[in-house]
């Protein structure tokens, strides 16, 4: 004859069970806990590394055909690197047989929105160098083409920066800013994870500081660049 569950014993048996969904329940969310800071971890660290490699290649073509002196120009959540990037659009700077470097325009008149070049193709290769949202670096101090430039124009119109003087020296440059959204490069989004940019230069060596975030979890880098 077969006997049914006492009332004792279904109540073990629902404690039990009980247990052990609470036990796997416990298990599932730190699981997911585990994997989510990873995965927040991993996604740090690589935008840290995407963006290193990145400003590394263009310190490593900085200033190579500019004047030495307008290598580098770091500003406030920003940094520009003398040189120009290459693009489907334009090959780079290439050395000229009749005028060797340093590459530079001169500016001819200027005032607070726009600067007059004498020339935009540096290396006369009838290419011009200077495009929108593309950095600049003068004697005077760094600034950024607007959006609105037309390309091949030798007025050129400014968004921010420093005003410069006639006879000025100038030169196009890879322009970083930090923005609310991540770091941007020449006007593109290039690293929505950086939540700290910033530049330092003492004698040749340019330390970078990077802080990349997501979903709670931070990352820091500091990295010294030796500048040639």
């Amino acid at each position: 004859m077969n006997k049914g569950l006492s009332l004792v014993e279904f109540l073990v048996s629902i404690t039990i069970s009980s247990v052990l969904i609470l036990a796997l329940v416990s298990m599932n969310i730190l699981s997911a806990r585990s994997y989510a800071g990873v995965t927040s971890t991993w996604y740090c660290l690589q935008s840290l590394r995407n963006t290193l490699v990145t400003l590394d290649t263009d310190l490593a073509q900085c200033g190579c055909l500019m004047p030495q002196d307008l290598k580098i120009a770091p500003a406030k959540d920003q940094l520009f690197i003398a040189g120009l990037p290459h693009t489907s659009s334009h090959p780079g700077l290439k050395v000229p047989g009749k005028y060797p470097p340093p590459l530079y325009s001169v500016v001819l008149s200027s005032n607070e929105h726009s600067l007059l070049l004498d020339t935009v193709d540096i290396d006369l290769d009838s290419v011009p160098d200077y495009w929108a949202d593309l950095g600049i670096i003068t004697d005077s101090g760094p600034s950024i083409v607007t959006h609105t430039y037309s390309r091949g124009n030798t007025l050129i119109p400014l968004t921010s920066g420093a005003t410069a003087s006639v006879g000025d020296r100038i030169v196009p440059a890879i322009h970083y800013e930090l923005r609310s959204d991540g770091l941007y490069r020449n006007g593109q989004l290039m690293a929505e994870a950086i939540k700290a940019f910033d530049a330092v230069l003492s004698g040749n060596i340019l330390t970078i500081n990077l802080q990349a975030g997501y979903h709670g979890t931070l990352k820091d880098i500091s990295y010294p660049f030796v500048l040639r």
